[in-house]
């Protein structure tokens, strides 16, 4: 069974968004996987490509997100965003950790990692889907220019956030 499964309760009602939810989802269960990996050099590495690739991957959600929320004048905007960055920010001094931990016969260092970085992540997305992303889901029904964000939204409009 999967670390985290995707439910239609998270829905937010554009496919986009939905979507990019269900990949994070992904990315976190890779994370579950590759921590139950044995071989401790190969679990480094898959927890190291993992741990990039979700933070690159939730960079561009985010952008993504907080376009659309701009195209319907989502009022807690600032809110959204402030969560947004604490979660980079967090994600960034976890990366930080595990790219200075050294691999040890025990896994000591790798093995905290791992218990902390996925609890943080299933609670934390849990939370922010089922809590904060639904602050804005009554604003999509039926909002044309919301799904033209979602819809044209270009990965290299992630960067500026940087």
């Amino acid at each position: 069974m999967a670390f985290m499964q995707w439910s239609p309760d998270m829905s937010v009602g554009l496919s986009e968004l939905d979507e990019d939810h269900r990949f994070l989802i992904k990315i976190i269960n890779d994370l579950s996987d590759a921590a139950a990996m044995e071989k401790k050099t190969q679990k480094r590495e898959v927890l190291r490509q993992s741990l990039r690739g979700l933070q690159r991957y939730a960079e561009f959600h985010f952008a993504r997100e907080e376009a659309v929320m701009r195209a319907c004048g989502y009022d807690s905007l600032a809110r959204h965003q402030a969560e947004h960055r604490r979660f980079t920010d967090k994600m960034a001094a976890i990366s930080q950790r595990f790219d200075d931990a050294k691999v040890d016969s025990g896994g000591g260092a790798l093995a905290q990692v791992d218990a902390e970085l996925l609890v943080y992540l299933k609670d934390w997305l849990t939370h922010h889907i089922m809590v904060v992303d639904m602050g804005y889901k009554p604003l999509l029904r039926d909002n044309e220019k919301a799904a033209a964000a979602a819809r044209d939204f270009k990965a290299s409009e992630t960067w500026w956030q940087r």
